[in-house]
Protein backbone atom coordinates (compact mmCIF):
# COMPACT_ATOMS: atom_id res chain seq x y z
CA UNK A 1 0.00 0.00 0.00
CA UNK A 2 2.94 2.54 0.74
CA UNK A 3 4.83 1.78 -2.05
CA UNK A 4 1.45 2.10 -4.23
CA UNK A 5 1.34 5.67 -2.66
CA UNK A 6 4.51 6.49 -3.20
CA UNK A 7 4.29 5.59 -6.93
CA UNK A 8 1.61 6.89 -7.46
CA UNK A 9 1.52 9.99 -5.35
CA UNK A 10 1.05 12.42 -8.33
CA UNK A 11 -1.91 10.73 -9.39
CA UNK A 12 -3.59 10.60 -6.13
CA UNK A 13 -2.25 14.36 -5.32
CA UNK A 14 -4.31 15.38 -8.26
CA UNK A 15 -7.57 12.76 -8.44
CA UNK A 16 -7.75 14.31 -4.03
CA UNK A 17 -7.37 18.06 -4.88
CA UNK A 18 -9.96 17.34 -8.19
CA UNK A 19 -12.54 15.71 -5.56
CA UNK A 20 -12.40 18.14 -2.67
CA UNK A 21 -12.79 21.07 -5.59
CA UNK A 22 -15.24 18.94 -6.92
CA UNK A 23 -17.71 18.07 -3.53
CA UNK A 24 -17.27 22.00 -2.69
CA UNK A 25 -18.65 23.44 -5.54
CA UNK A 26 -21.11 20.83 -5.74
CA UNK A 27 -22.65 21.67 -2.13
CA UNK A 28 -22.31 25.37 -3.74
CA UNK A 29 -24.36 24.82 -6.43
CA UNK A 30 -28.12 25.24 -6.82
CA UNK A 31 -29.67 23.23 -9.92
CA UNK A 32 -31.45 24.92 -12.30
CA UNK A 33 -34.50 24.21 -14.63
CA UNK A 34 -32.29 21.61 -17.24
CA UNK A 35 -30.71 19.73 -14.21
CA UNK A 36 -34.51 19.59 -12.16
CA UNK A 37 -35.81 18.29 -15.59
CA UNK A 38 -34.88 14.81 -15.34
CA UNK A 39 -34.82 14.10 -11.54
CA UNK A 40 -38.76 15.13 -11.75
CA UNK A 41 -39.29 13.06 -14.85
CA UNK A 42 -37.74 10.13 -13.16
CA UNK A 43 -39.55 10.65 -9.54
CA UNK A 44 -43.03 11.48 -10.58
CA UNK A 45 -43.28 9.03 -13.98
CA UNK A 46 -43.48 5.70 -13.83
CA UNK A 47 -41.31 3.49 -15.90
CA UNK A 48 -43.10 3.40 -18.61
CA UNK A 49 -43.80 6.67 -18.75
CA UNK A 50 -39.97 7.75 -18.62
CA UNK A 51 -39.79 5.79 -21.46
CA UNK A 52 -42.51 7.38 -23.31
CA UNK A 53 -41.56 10.93 -22.16
CA UNK A 54 -37.70 10.89 -22.64
CA UNK A 55 -37.66 10.62 -26.23
CA UNK A 56 -39.84 13.88 -26.70
CA UNK A 57 -36.75 15.55 -24.80
CA UNK A 58 -33.52 13.61 -27.63
CA UNK A 59 -32.08 11.93 -25.35
CA UNK A 60 -31.21 8.33 -24.58
CA UNK A 61 -32.28 6.83 -21.74
CA UNK A 62 -28.85 5.52 -19.85
CA UNK A 63 -28.86 8.67 -17.44
CA UNK A 64 -32.10 9.14 -16.75
CA UNK A 65 -31.70 5.15 -15.42
CA UNK A 66 -28.92 5.78 -13.10
CA UNK A 67 -30.52 8.74 -11.53
CA UNK A 68 -34.20 6.88 -11.25
CA UNK A 69 -33.58 4.62 -8.37
CA UNK A 70 -32.86 7.40 -6.07
CA UNK A 71 -35.05 10.05 -7.26
CA UNK A 72 -37.78 6.73 -6.23
CA UNK A 73 -36.53 6.36 -2.99
CA UNK A 74 -37.46 10.09 -2.74
CA UNK A 75 -33.74 11.11 -1.91
CA UNK A 76 -33.03 14.61 -1.77
CA UNK A 77 -32.06 15.90 -5.53
CA UNK A 78 -28.36 16.58 -3.76
CA UNK A 79 -27.87 12.61 -4.72
CA UNK A 80 -28.40 13.20 -8.50
CA UNK A 81 -25.37 16.28 -8.53
CA UNK A 82 -23.35 13.61 -6.48
CA UNK A 83 -23.68 10.78 -8.59
CA UNK A 84 -22.38 13.08 -11.32
CA UNK A 85 -19.45 13.33 -9.17
CA UNK A 86 -19.17 9.56 -8.74
CA UNK A 87 -18.96 9.68 -12.35
CA UNK A 88 -16.60 12.14 -12.93
CA UNK A 89 -14.03 11.54 -10.50
CA UNK A 90 -14.21 7.78 -11.41
CA UNK A 91 -13.47 9.53 -15.18
CA UNK A 92 -10.45 11.85 -14.01
CA UNK A 93 -9.29 8.13 -12.07
CA UNK A 94 -9.30 6.72 -15.31
CA UNK A 95 -7.55 9.57 -16.91
CA UNK A 96 -4.24 9.96 -14.92
CA UNK A 97 -3.82 6.31 -14.77
CA UNK A 98 -3.99 5.36 -18.34
CA UNK A 99 -3.69 8.79 -20.34
CA UNK A 100 -0.29 9.04 -22.33
CA UNK A 101 -0.35 12.42 -21.27
CA UNK A 102 2.42 14.20 -19.44
CA UNK A 103 1.62 15.56 -15.69
CA UNK A 104 1.06 19.04 -17.22
CA UNK A 105 -1.50 18.08 -20.10
CA UNK A 106 -3.49 15.64 -17.49
CA UNK A 107 -3.27 18.82 -15.16
CA UNK A 108 -4.83 21.22 -17.61
CA UNK A 109 -7.63 18.56 -18.56
CA UNK A 110 -8.64 17.83 -15.06
CA UNK A 111 -8.87 21.28 -14.17
CA UNK A 112 -10.46 22.79 -17.24
CA UNK A 113 -13.75 24.75 -17.36
CA UNK A 114 -15.19 22.16 -18.54
CA UNK A 115 -14.20 19.42 -16.88
CA UNK A 116 -14.61 20.09 -13.76
CA UNK A 117 -17.46 23.18 -14.04
CA UNK A 118 -19.49 22.14 -16.44
CA UNK A 119 -19.63 18.75 -16.68
CA UNK A 120 -18.71 18.36 -13.28
CA UNK A 121 -20.81 21.11 -11.06
CA UNK A 122 -23.77 20.98 -13.59
CA UNK A 123 -25.52 17.33 -13.03
CA UNK A 124 -26.66 16.08 -16.71
CA UNK A 125 -26.16 13.25 -18.92
CA UNK A 126 -23.21 15.11 -19.92
CA UNK A 127 -21.39 13.83 -16.59
CA UNK A 128 -20.97 10.31 -17.67
CA UNK A 129 -19.47 10.60 -21.03
CA UNK A 130 -16.29 10.90 -19.41
CA UNK A 131 -15.58 7.53 -17.91
CA UNK A 132 -17.14 5.56 -20.90
CA UNK A 133 -14.87 7.37 -23.69
CA UNK A 134 -11.38 7.58 -21.28
CA UNK A 135 -12.57 3.37 -20.78
CA UNK A 136 -13.27 3.06 -24.55
CA UNK A 137 -9.59 4.82 -24.82
CA UNK A 138 -8.30 2.44 -22.14
CA UNK A 139 -9.51 -1.01 -24.54
CA UNK A 140 -8.69 0.78 -28.20
CA UNK A 141 -5.62 -1.48 -27.93
CA UNK A 142 -6.91 -4.16 -26.49
CA UNK A 143 -10.04 -4.62 -28.74
CA UNK A 144 -8.82 -7.88 -30.78
CA UNK A 145 -8.91 -9.39 -27.09
CA UNK A 146 -11.61 -7.80 -25.58
CA UNK A 147 -13.95 -7.14 -28.14
CA UNK A 148 -17.36 -7.81 -26.15
CA UNK A 149 -15.77 -5.67 -23.30
CA UNK A 150 -14.88 -2.50 -26.34
CA UNK A 151 -18.29 -2.66 -27.73
CA UNK A 152 -20.15 -2.42 -24.24
CA UNK A 153 -18.42 0.54 -23.88
CA UNK A 154 -18.97 2.21 -27.49
CA UNK A 155 -22.94 1.08 -26.57
CA UNK A 156 -22.78 2.72 -23.25
CA UNK A 157 -20.84 5.66 -24.36
CA UNK A 158 -23.74 6.11 -27.83
CA UNK A 159 -26.45 5.88 -24.94
CA UNK A 160 -25.05 9.37 -23.04
CA UNK A 161 -26.34 11.71 -25.69
CA UNK A 162 -27.09 12.33 -28.67
CA UNK A 163 -24.11 14.55 -29.35
CA UNK A 164 -21.62 12.04 -29.31
CA UNK A 165 -24.13 9.39 -31.56
CA UNK A 166 -22.11 10.39 -34.57
CA UNK A 167 -18.74 9.36 -33.04
CA UNK A 168 -20.17 6.29 -31.48
CA UNK A 169 -21.28 5.42 -34.63
CA UNK A 170 -17.81 6.34 -36.28
CA UNK A 171 -15.82 4.02 -33.83
CA UNK A 172 -18.43 0.96 -34.59
CA UNK A 173 -17.81 1.25 -38.39
CA UNK A 174 -13.83 1.79 -37.64
CA UNK A 175 -14.21 -1.67 -35.42
CA UNK A 176 -15.61 -3.65 -38.34
CA UNK A 177 -12.92 -2.47 -40.55
CA UNK A 178 -10.30 -3.22 -38.49
CA UNK A 179 -11.62 -6.63 -37.12
CA UNK A 180 -13.64 -8.36 -40.20
CA UNK A 181 -12.99 -6.38 -43.17
CA UNK A 182 -9.44 -6.55 -42.99
CA UNK A 183 -8.88 -9.32 -41.12
CA UNK A 184 -11.43 -11.98 -42.77
CA UNK A 185 -9.09 -14.78 -41.46
CA UNK A 186 -10.49 -14.48 -37.63
CA UNK A 187 -13.63 -12.59 -38.63
CA UNK A 188 -15.81 -14.78 -36.81
CA UNK A 189 -14.65 -13.85 -33.60
CA UNK A 190 -15.59 -10.18 -33.81
CA UNK A 191 -18.97 -10.56 -36.10
CA UNK A 192 -21.47 -10.99 -33.10
CA UNK A 193 -20.02 -7.92 -30.84
CA UNK A 194 -20.18 -6.28 -34.00
CA UNK A 195 -23.96 -7.02 -34.80
CA UNK A 196 -24.63 -6.33 -31.24
CA UNK A 197 -23.15 -3.04 -31.31
CA UNK A 198 -24.79 -1.67 -34.44
CA UNK A 199 -28.17 -3.27 -33.45
CA UNK A 200 -27.91 -1.79 -30.20
CA UNK A 201 -27.07 1.62 -31.85
CA UNK A 202 -29.89 1.34 -34.37
CA UNK A 203 -32.27 1.06 -31.52
CA UNK A 204 -30.75 4.03 -29.55
CA UNK A 205 -31.59 5.95 -32.71
CA UNK A 206 -34.52 4.70 -33.33
CA UNK A 207 -35.77 5.55 -30.06
CA UNK A 208 -34.69 9.18 -30.04
CA UNK A 209 -35.62 9.90 -33.69
CA UNK A 210 -38.91 8.40 -33.62
CA UNK A 211 -40.12 10.73 -30.76
CA UNK A 212 -44.46 11.67 -31.38
CA UNK A 213 -43.72 15.15 -30.70
CA UNK A 214 -40.69 17.53 -31.08
CA UNK A 215 -38.14 18.12 -28.14
CA UNK A 216 -39.44 21.79 -26.31
CA UNK A 217 -35.84 23.19 -27.03
CA UNK A 218 -34.97 21.76 -30.45
CA UNK A 219 -36.46 20.62 -33.32
CA UNK A 220 -34.93 19.74 -36.92
CA UNK A 221 -34.49 21.95 -39.56
CA UNK A 222 -34.03 20.49 -43.62
CA UNK A 223 -30.71 20.15 -44.52
CA UNK A 224 -31.26 22.96 -46.99
CA UNK A 225 -31.14 25.26 -44.27
CA UNK A 226 -27.10 24.39 -43.71
CA UNK A 227 -25.19 27.03 -45.27
CA UNK A 228 -21.60 28.55 -44.41
CA UNK A 229 -23.18 31.56 -43.08
CA UNK A 230 -24.94 29.34 -40.74
CA UNK A 231 -21.70 27.10 -40.28
CA UNK A 232 -19.57 29.83 -39.43
CA UNK A 233 -22.13 31.23 -36.57
CA UNK A 234 -21.90 27.45 -35.06
CA UNK A 235 -18.73 27.30 -35.25
CA UNK A 236 -18.50 30.95 -33.80
CA UNK A 237 -20.56 30.07 -31.17
CA UNK A 238 -18.26 26.61 -30.59
CA UNK A 239 -15.14 29.04 -29.56
CA UNK A 240 -17.35 31.47 -27.54
CA UNK A 241 -18.97 28.44 -25.16
CA UNK A 242 -15.00 27.03 -25.09
CA UNK A 243 -12.83 29.99 -23.99
CA UNK A 244 -15.80 32.70 -23.26
CA UNK A 245 -15.33 36.24 -24.54
CA UNK A 246 -11.28 35.57 -24.98
CA UNK A 247 -10.15 36.16 -28.82
CA UNK A 248 -6.94 35.24 -27.96
CA UNK A 249 -7.76 32.02 -26.58
CA UNK A 250 -10.05 30.93 -29.37
CA UNK A 251 -7.45 31.54 -32.06
CA UNK A 252 -4.76 29.80 -30.29
CA UNK A 253 -7.43 27.04 -28.69
CA UNK A 254 -8.73 26.70 -32.90
CA UNK A 255 -5.27 26.85 -34.41
CA UNK A 256 -4.50 23.54 -31.93
CA UNK A 257 -7.29 21.61 -32.49
CA UNK A 258 -6.80 22.35 -36.56
CA UNK A 259 -3.18 21.66 -35.60
CA UNK A 260 -4.51 17.89 -33.61
CA UNK A 261 -6.64 17.20 -36.57
CA UNK A 262 -4.45 17.36 -39.40
CA UNK A 263 -1.57 15.37 -36.83
CA UNK A 264 -4.35 12.69 -36.88
CA UNK A 265 -4.72 12.23 -40.22
CA UNK A 266 -1.28 11.92 -40.94
CA UNK A 267 -0.52 9.45 -38.38
CA UNK A 268 -3.29 7.64 -38.31
CA UNK A 269 -6.37 8.57 -41.34
CA UNK A 270 -8.61 6.16 -39.91
CA UNK A 271 -9.09 7.71 -36.13
CA UNK A 272 -8.38 11.26 -38.04
CA UNK A 273 -11.72 10.29 -40.33
CA UNK A 274 -13.56 9.14 -37.02
CA UNK A 275 -12.75 12.79 -35.02
CA UNK A 276 -13.44 14.47 -38.00
CA UNK A 277 -16.85 12.69 -38.41
CA UNK A 278 -17.78 12.96 -35.27
CA UNK A 279 -16.91 16.80 -35.14
CA UNK A 280 -19.15 17.26 -38.01
CA UNK A 281 -22.15 15.59 -36.84
CA UNK A 282 -22.09 17.72 -33.84
CA UNK A 283 -21.54 20.87 -36.84
CA UNK A 284 -24.96 19.54 -38.29
CA UNK A 285 -26.89 19.28 -34.55
CA UNK A 286 -25.60 22.80 -34.18
CA UNK A 287 -26.98 24.22 -37.20
CA UNK A 288 -30.27 22.00 -37.78
CA UNK A 289 -31.15 21.38 -34.43
CA UNK A 290 -30.22 23.30 -31.56
CA UNK A 291 -26.94 25.74 -30.89
CA UNK A 292 -23.94 24.78 -29.22
CA UNK A 293 -23.23 25.48 -25.51
CA UNK A 294 -20.38 25.04 -22.98
CA UNK A 295 -20.69 21.53 -22.12
CA UNK A 296 -21.98 20.37 -25.42
CA UNK A 297 -18.85 22.21 -26.96
CA UNK A 298 -16.48 20.39 -24.37
CA UNK A 299 -17.46 17.10 -26.18
CA UNK A 300 -15.05 18.00 -29.44
CA UNK A 301 -11.92 18.42 -27.12
CA UNK A 302 -12.40 15.51 -25.63
CA UNK A 303 -13.24 13.06 -28.78
CA UNK A 304 -10.21 14.88 -29.66
CA UNK A 305 -8.06 13.82 -26.83
CA UNK A 306 -9.59 10.57 -27.01
CA UNK A 307 -8.27 9.59 -31.05
CA UNK A 308 -5.22 11.89 -29.56
CA UNK A 309 -4.46 9.00 -26.45
CA UNK A 310 -5.65 5.97 -28.88
CA UNK A 311 -2.81 7.17 -31.36
CA UNK A 312 -0.08 7.17 -28.67
CA UNK A 313 -0.77 3.94 -27.69
CA UNK A 314 -0.75 2.20 -31.00
CA UNK A 315 3.02 2.84 -31.97
CA UNK A 316 6.42 4.33 -30.74
CA UNK A 317 6.85 7.85 -31.33
CA UNK A 318 9.64 10.08 -30.99
CA UNK A 319 10.20 12.53 -27.75
CA UNK A 320 9.57 15.82 -30.56
CA UNK A 321 6.31 13.85 -31.44
CA UNK A 322 5.25 13.26 -28.15
CA UNK A 323 6.17 16.74 -26.96
CA UNK A 324 3.66 18.69 -29.65
CA UNK A 325 0.98 16.49 -28.47
CA UNK A 326 1.03 17.58 -25.52
CA UNK A 327 1.74 20.84 -26.01
CA UNK A 328 -2.00 20.65 -28.10
CA UNK A 329 -3.35 19.60 -24.96
CA UNK A 330 -2.21 22.15 -22.74
CA UNK A 331 -2.90 25.15 -24.99
CA UNK A 332 -6.58 23.64 -25.67
CA UNK A 333 -7.41 22.81 -22.33
CA UNK A 334 -5.06 24.81 -20.55
CA UNK A 335 -6.60 27.96 -22.38
CA UNK A 336 -10.02 27.49 -20.64
CA UNK A 337 -8.17 27.25 -16.98
CA UNK A 338 -9.12 30.65 -16.18
CA UNK A 339 -12.65 30.48 -17.57
CA UNK A 340 -13.28 27.69 -15.45
CA UNK A 341 -12.05 29.54 -11.93
CA UNK A 342 -14.06 32.48 -12.95
CA UNK A 343 -16.58 30.02 -12.86
CA UNK A 344 -16.28 28.03 -10.03
CA UNK A 345 -15.55 30.89 -7.87
CA UNK A 346 -19.12 32.84 -8.84
CA UNK A 347 -20.70 29.47 -8.50
CA UNK A 348 -19.54 29.66 -5.01
CA UNK A 349 -19.96 33.41 -4.23
CA UNK A 350 -23.66 33.44 -5.60
CA UNK A 351 -26.49 31.47 -6.25
CA UNK A 352 -26.40 29.92 -9.61
CA UNK A 353 -30.26 29.78 -9.56
CA UNK A 354 -32.78 30.91 -7.19
CA UNK A 355 -34.64 27.50 -7.21
CA UNK A 356 -33.21 26.15 -3.87
CA UNK A 357 -33.86 29.67 -2.26
CA UNK A 358 -37.33 29.82 -3.47
CA UNK A 359 -37.98 26.36 -2.26
CA UNK A 360 -37.35 27.15 1.27
CA UNK A 361 -39.36 29.87 1.14
CA UNK A 362 -42.38 27.93 0.49
CA UNK A 363 -41.39 24.59 3.22
CA UNK A 364 -41.24 27.74 5.76
CA UNK A 365 -44.09 30.02 4.70
CA UNK A 366 -46.42 28.40 2.44
CA UNK A 367 -49.45 26.39 3.91
CA UNK A 368 -49.12 22.86 2.49
CA UNK A 369 -52.55 22.31 1.30
CA UNK A 370 -52.67 25.73 -0.26
CA UNK A 371 -52.37 26.43 -4.21
CA UNK A 372 -49.49 27.45 -6.04
CA UNK A 373 -50.02 29.19 -9.17
CA UNK A 374 -47.61 29.37 -12.17
CA UNK A 375 -48.42 30.36 -15.70
CA UNK A 376 -45.05 28.53 -17.18
CA UNK A 377 -45.09 24.96 -17.43
CA UNK A 378 -40.61 24.75 -18.26
CA UNK A 379 -38.97 27.42 -15.92
CA UNK A 380 -39.66 25.67 -12.26
CA UNK A 381 -38.19 22.67 -12.73
CA UNK A 382 -35.61 22.99 -10.41
CA UNK A 383 -37.28 24.86 -8.09
CA UNK A 384 -39.90 21.61 -7.70
CA UNK A 385 -36.92 18.89 -7.43
CA UNK A 386 -36.43 20.84 -3.74
CA UNK A 387 -40.02 20.17 -3.39
CA UNK A 388 -41.11 16.51 -3.24
CA UNK A 389 -44.62 16.91 -2.18
CA UNK A 390 -45.92 19.81 -3.78
CA UNK A 391 -46.66 20.58 -7.66
CA UNK A 392 -47.57 23.79 -9.15
CA UNK A 393 -50.88 24.56 -10.79
CA UNK A 394 -50.83 25.57 -14.56
CA UNK A 395 -53.56 28.10 -16.14
CA UNK A 396 -52.82 27.37 -18.95
CA UNK A 397 -54.10 23.89 -18.25
CA UNK A 398 -55.82 23.98 -15.41
CA UNK A 399 -53.65 21.07 -13.97
CA UNK A 400 -50.94 20.72 -11.78
CA UNK A 401 -47.66 19.65 -12.72
CA UNK A 402 -44.14 19.41 -11.81
CA UNK A 403 -42.12 19.21 -14.94
CA UNK A 404 -42.18 20.49 -18.36
CA UNK A 405 -44.44 18.14 -20.55
CA UNK A 406 -46.03 18.31 -24.15
CA UNK A 407 -48.82 16.03 -22.91
CA UNK A 408 -51.03 18.50 -21.41
CA UNK A 409 -54.52 18.22 -22.60
CA UNK A 410 -56.50 21.00 -21.37
CA UNK A 411 -59.23 20.39 -18.72
CA UNK A 412 -62.27 22.57 -17.00
CA UNK A 413 -60.96 25.32 -14.50
CA UNK A 414 -60.68 24.62 -10.82
CA UNK A 415 -62.33 27.04 -8.17
CA UNK A 416 -59.85 27.52 -5.17
CA UNK A 417 -62.48 29.45 -3.37
CA UNK A 418 -62.14 28.29 -0.28
CA UNK A 419 -58.16 27.75 -0.67
CA UNK A 420 -55.10 30.04 -0.05
CA UNK A 421 -53.62 31.01 -3.81
CA UNK A 422 -50.17 32.05 -3.99
CA UNK A 423 -48.25 32.48 -7.41
CA UNK A 424 -45.07 31.71 -8.54
CA UNK A 425 -43.37 33.53 -11.49
CA UNK A 426 -39.65 33.64 -12.82
CA UNK A 427 -38.08 36.73 -13.78
CA UNK A 428 -39.40 35.89 -17.66
CA UNK A 429 -42.77 36.89 -16.25
CA UNK A 430 -42.44 39.14 -13.24
CA UNK A 431 -45.75 40.07 -10.99
CA UNK A 432 -47.97 42.71 -12.23
CA UNK A 433 -49.67 45.29 -9.93
CA UNK A 434 -52.33 43.44 -8.38
CA UNK A 435 -49.78 41.09 -6.93
CA UNK A 436 -48.01 41.52 -4.02
CA UNK A 437 -44.74 40.49 -3.79
CA UNK A 438 -44.05 37.99 -0.47
CA UNK A 439 -40.57 36.48 -1.81
CA UNK A 440 -37.65 37.33 -4.15
CA UNK A 441 -34.78 35.38 -4.63
CA UNK A 442 -31.63 36.88 -4.91
CA UNK A 443 -31.08 39.41 -7.98
CA UNK A 444 -27.48 38.47 -8.41
CA UNK A 445 -28.32 35.02 -9.48
CA UNK A 446 -26.03 34.23 -11.83
CA UNK A 447 -28.86 32.62 -14.28
CA UNK A 448 -31.16 36.00 -14.73
CA UNK A 449 -34.14 33.76 -15.93
CA UNK A 450 -33.92 31.37 -12.40
CA UNK A 451 -34.71 34.63 -10.08
CA UNK A 452 -37.84 33.64 -8.96
CA UNK A 453 -41.07 35.87 -7.51
CA UNK A 454 -43.95 34.31 -4.72
CA UNK A 455 -46.65 36.87 -4.81
CA UNK A 456 -50.49 37.15 -3.78
CA UNK A 457 -53.83 38.86 -4.33
CA UNK A 458 -53.02 42.50 -3.15
CA UNK A 459 -57.17 42.06 -2.46
CA UNK A 460 -56.28 39.43 -0.03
Amino acid sequence: MVNFIVKNKFNILILILFAVLALTGIFHHEIWRDEGQVWLVVRDLNLYGIFDHVRNEGHPLLWYMLVMPFAKMKLPVITMQLLSFVFMTAAAAVFLWNAPFCKLSKICVIFSAGFLYWLTIISRSYSIIPLFLFLLAVFYKRQKEHPYIYCLFNILLSNTHMLIFGFCSAIALLFGYENIFKNPENKKKYIAPFIIMLVCLAVTALYVLTRPEQNVSASVAPLSTINLAAAADSIRGFFVNIYAESTFGAWIGGLCILAGSVWLFIKSPKLGVVFCSGSLYQLYIYVCVCKSSPEKAVLVLLTLVFCLWCVLISRTFTTREKVFVNLLVILIFGLTLRLGYQLYKNDILYKYSGSKEAAEFIKNNIEKDAVIISNMTLTTSGLLAYLPDRQFYVTAFNDYYTFGYKKFKMKEKQDFKNRKVYYIYSAMEKPGKDKEILFVSAADTLIPTEVFYIAKDRSL
